[in-house]
């Protein structure tokens, strides 16, 4: 299983009162969230893994293990090495079940909050290294929404994340215990 893992900590959760983070600092974390920009789809492998990709991003082929029944709720929960919730049930494929495998390519991220169920999440991490993500963002094509512009990612080591104002960071952290 892979031990070092990129996640994603956005400005906003650190502004939400969750504490900048230094490299070599060892922290705790209540879960790993994820998010696609694309629907994951079914997979014939029944198998669990995550291969590093471009910009902090995985390929995952991933075991679901919960989906959310409550209809005010979409979150889910895959397990590819480690296991992340997601509140987007719209990225499962149609009448995808708990036990079935999906693939696709995800981002992690440190969350502020997940929805409830009974699942324990909680890691204990060490940021090997820091960067900053400085990647500007464009006026959407499609509204008055503006979108990080993936044709001019950036990225500036930093030693925390107080070091460099940034939406926000990638940290390549080692998974100590889960």
């Amino acid at each position: 299983m892979e031990r070092d893992w990129n996640l994603h900590y956005s400005r906003s959760v650190i502004d939400d009162g969750e504490p900048e983070l230094h490299v070599g600092e060892e922290f705790d974390w209540f879960a790993v969230s994820f998010w696609s920009d694309a629907p994951l789809v079914r997979s014939t492998e029944s198998t669990r893994s995550a291969i590093p990709i471009a910009d902090g991003r995985y390929r995952v082929n991933a075991e679901v293990i919960y989906i959310s029944q409550d209809t005010k709720l979409s979150a889910f929960i895959i397990d590819f090495g480690i296991r992340a919730e997601c509140d987007g049930a719209n990225l499962l494929p149609d009448g995808c079940v708990e036990g079935d495998y999906i693939s696709g390519e995800i981002s992690l991220n440190l969350p502020l909050c997940i929805a409830p169920h009974a699942y324990d999440l909680s890691h204990r991490w060490r940021a090997n290294e820091i960067f900053a993500d400085l990647t500007p963002f464009v006026l959407s094509s499609v509204g008055r929404v503006y979108v990080r512009d993936s044709s001019q990612i950036l990225y500036q080591t930093v030693a925390g994340t107080d070091s460099v104002k940034a939406r926000s960071y990638l940290l390549n952290c080692s998974l100590l215990t889960s």
